[in-house]
This record gives structure tokens, C-alpha cells and sequence, in this order.
């Protein structure tokens, strides 16, 4: 065989078994979230301090002896899902019991970017100062999700889960 023949032959295998490689899938269910990205009927965004209900403000109740929550709110009805952090009574700054702390939120079975968020800080009645990660759900209509997070602050672990029920206004 000449050399070009066994160049073409080369080149034409390596075509072939290029066609055969899948194509591009889409994005895996462990795909970060990101601000702006929808999971079902859900919408995960970023709020303003004056227009989020934080899960403290909603009254949610524990189910049975494990960290199990249910809240209840309302479609439309912007929520802050993320866990807060502060520093009355641990004797820190703020600022440095959140550098400190680690958190995971995971939507559904997705972890959520919490760096994309970004943190924001509310006034709490009981406890002052509270900082949030910036995570939000708004639901398009009545449904349920579930979010799952953990981490560890001041050096107290946590791990719980919450199942948010959207009813119709």
C-alpha cells in the first residue's frame, strides 16, 4: 500500500470513529444552580431583604424527631430557603463567624452555587443581624419541593430538611 493510501485509509477511520462518538447530553442532575434557573415549576433567584419571607417569619413545624420542616406559603410569594447565621450570642463578629461557617443547600438532588447568590443581611427580631446566602424559590403555581442542607457553624454541625407547599393566594 502507498503512503497516501494508507494516509486516506488513516484519515477515514478516524471520520468514521469521530460519527460514532455520542452527542453532547444535556446538563446532568447534579448540575450546579445557578440564579435564574427554573426546577419544575420553580424559579431559584436572588431577593431584596424587604420583599423575601424568611423561613423564620413562616411558622414551619417540625415533623416527627427528625430535622424535618414543612412550610407553608403562598404562590408568588418570594422565600428565602437558605439557613442564617448569627453572631449574638456566640461572642464573634458576624464577619468572622461567616467566614468561618461551611453550608451545603442541595435543591431537589442539585446542589445550588451558593457563590453565584451571594449573601445578604437581615434584621431578625430576637437575634439581630442575620446573614443569609441569597437563594430564593418563587413558585408559578401550587406545588412542593423539598431542600436538604447542612454545615456547620461555630463549630455545631447541622443537617435538615425542608418540604415547602406552595398553596394558591
Amino acid at each position: 500500500m502507498s503512503r497516501i493510501v494508507r494516509f486516506s485509509v488513516f484519515v477515514l477511520l478516524i471520520a468514521l470513529l469521530g460519527a460514532c462518538v455520542a452527542p453532547p447530553t444535556s446538563p446532568s442532575a447534579t448540575a450546579m444552580i445557578n440564579p435564574g434557573d427554573k426546577i419544575g415549576d420553580f424559579l431559584v433567584t436572588k431577593g431584596e431583604a424587604e420583599d423575601v419571607v424568611y423561613t423564620w417569619e413562616m411558622g414551619c413545624t417540625k415533623q416527627g424527631s427528625a430535622e424535618v420542616y414543612v412550610c407553608k406559603s403562598t404562590v408568588g410569594e418570594k422565600v428565602n430557603i437558605a439557613a442564617g447565621v448569627y453572631a449574638a450570642l456566640s461572642g464573634k463578629t458576624l464577619d468572622s463567624l461567616w467566614s468561618e461557617h461551611t453550608y451545603e443547600l442541595l435543591i431537589g438532588d442539585r446542589p445550588v452555587n451558593l457563590a453565584a447568590f451571594g449573601s445578604i443581611d437581615v434584621a431578625h427580631p430576637r437575634v439581630g443581624t442575620m446573614r443569609h446566602w441569597n437563594v430564593v424559590l418563587e413558585a408559578a403555581k401550587p406545588s412542593e419541593i423539598t431542600i436538604h442542607d447542612r454545615g456547620k457553624v461555630d463549630g455545631e454541625s447541622f443537617e435538615s430538611a425542608m418540604i415547602f407547599t406552595f398553596s394558591p393566594p
